[in-house]
This record gives structure tokens, sequence and C-alpha cells, in this order.
């Protein structure tokens, strides 16, 4: 029968107002969120990462050179010299490598069977950082910790990026093909997340980087308290000068771990590619 059983009607598509609803919103974000606004943002937070450093390594040498001073300790002058030059060491990888992650994006392609996924990571992203936003905005109201703010901040801005890298796959050589088996595609989603986050490298750089030299110039407020706030300022300094450093070496790690994941999934593509390979030899 060709016809529909008589007493049946067609359900139609009423039931899915609020995704279609959903799906306007989304497409109306993708028109807001650009790529030029992704490329304008990795150049200029990269710029912005390295203008902090400098500005981090003489605040360091400053708040050393206070800390000595308060509590005649030499030492901390020799912390503050140190510091100031690890600085400038760890700015130079970060120069060097700026640039490597783009080439590793370029020269591995992926590719994914179905778009349904990229545009549910990018539409998940974006409310995660609004909500990730609103918590921290409400923490800092009910508790007035600036750093427990600028960090949620940090985290709610990087996952708007994954959802705007998501709208624009084609930033991080992704491609939509047809055909994919599951083993491709469970590849083509663990490359996906890797090369997002190593495209967002130099915005985690640059926001990561004045954030910490935001906080380190905070909690040099403290060395002009009495001998507890001194001694807390000086605790709260190092962690905070430990993290501009590990931020600054983000673009060198990034790198290394890129590569040495990549060669595990180079190797689960080849142990995949055999059953192929094997069907080609048998048919000849």
């Amino acid at each position: 029968m060709t016809a529909k059983a008589k007493g049946k009607k067609d359900p139609g598509t009423g039931h899915l107002f609020g995704v279609r609803m959903l799906e306007r919103f989304v497409e109306w974000i993708r028109g807001i969120f650009t790529e030029k606004i992704l490329a304008f943002t990795l150049k200029w937070t990269k710029i912005a990462g390295h203008y902090g450093m400098v500005v981090a390594a003489f605040l360091g040498l400053l708040f050393a050179f206070i800390y000595a001073i308060r509590v005649n300790d030499f030492f901390a002058f020799l912390y503050g010299i140190a510091w100031f030059l690890l600085v400038f060491v760890v700015q130079y990888t970060a120069h060097k490598f700026s640039d490597a992650g783009e080439v590793l994006i370029e020269n591995n392609p992926t590719r994914l069977s179905s778009k349904a996924f990229l545009d549910c990571v990018a539409f998940l992203f974006l409310i995660g950082g609004l909500v990730l936003f609103i918590v921290a905005l409400i923490g800092l109201i009910q508790t007035g910790d600036l750093q427990m703010f600028l960090g949620g901040l940090a985290i709610a801005v990087f996952f708007e990026f994954v959802a705007l890298i998501s709208f624009h796959y084609s930033t991080i050589t992704v491609e939509v093909v047809k055909e994919s088996t599951a083993g491709q595609e469970a590849i083509g989603i663990i490359t996906f997340f890797l090369k997002a986050l190593l495209k967002l490298v130099p915005v985690v750089f640059g926001v990561g980087i004045v954030i910490g030299t935001v906080m380190l110039f905070i909690n040099s407020f403290g060395l002009f308290g009495n001998e507890m706030r001194i001694a807390n300022a000086w605790i709260t300094g190092n962690m905070t000068a430990s993290q501009i450093l590990l931020i600054g070496l983000l673009p060198f790690i990034s790198y290394v771990v890129f590569v040495l994941y990549y060669l595990v999934i180079d190797i689960i593509r080849a142990i995949l590619s055999i059953p192929g390979k094997l069907d080609q030899i048998n048919k000849k």
C-alpha cells in the first residue's frame, strides 16, 4: 500500500518547536561569531600575553625587592633577579612556538561524518560558557573573591571560543564527509578536540598571562601591611608567579603533547586501515 492507513495522521513537527527556535538562535550566534573575530582574537591575545610577560617580569622584580627590604632578606633580591631573567627565557620559548601549532593543524586534516556533532559541541560550549560566567559573577557578588571570578571568567571565555571553532571547523582543517567508519569517527572526534585546544593556545596564553599579572599586582599591596600580610603576600605572589611561568610555557608544552598524542592516533589509524587493505589484496 502506498497510501497511509486510514485513521492514522502524520504527527508533524509541532513537538519540535523548541528545537527550531534553538536552531535559529544557533544560526544567529554563528553569524556573530565569525572567523574574523577568531583571527583578531588569536592575534591580539598573543600580543597582550607577551606585553603581560614583560610587565610581570618588572613587577615581580619590584615585588621581590620590596619584600627583601621589608623583611631584610638578601636572598629575596637574588630571587627577584632570577625571576626577571627566567621570565624572558620562558617568553623566548613562547615566541618560538607561537606559530608551530598552526603548522601542525594545517598538516593534519581531520574528517567527520556528521555536522551534527560540531553543531552540538558549539551549542553546549556556548551555553556552558554563559552559565560559568553567571556563576562566577554570583560568586564575586557573594564572596568578593576577585581571583575566583577572574578564573571563572577565563574558563567561560575559553568555552565560548571552543564554540566559535566548532561553528567554523574549517579553521582547524576539519572536513565533513559522507562515509566514515565508527573507528575513523572516534579518531575524528578526538583529533577535533586536540586541534581545537591547540588552536586556542594563544587565547589561553594571552588571557592567562594578563590575569596572572593583574593578580601579581594585587598581591603586591599586601607587602605594605603587617608581618602576617607580608608573609601571605609573598606566598600568594610566588604561587601567581609560578602560574605565569606555566602559562608562558604553554605553547611549548601544547606542541609536545599534541605531537605525542597524534603519534598514538596515527598508529591507531594505521591499525584500522589494515582490514581495508587486506580486502583490496584479496580482490586482486
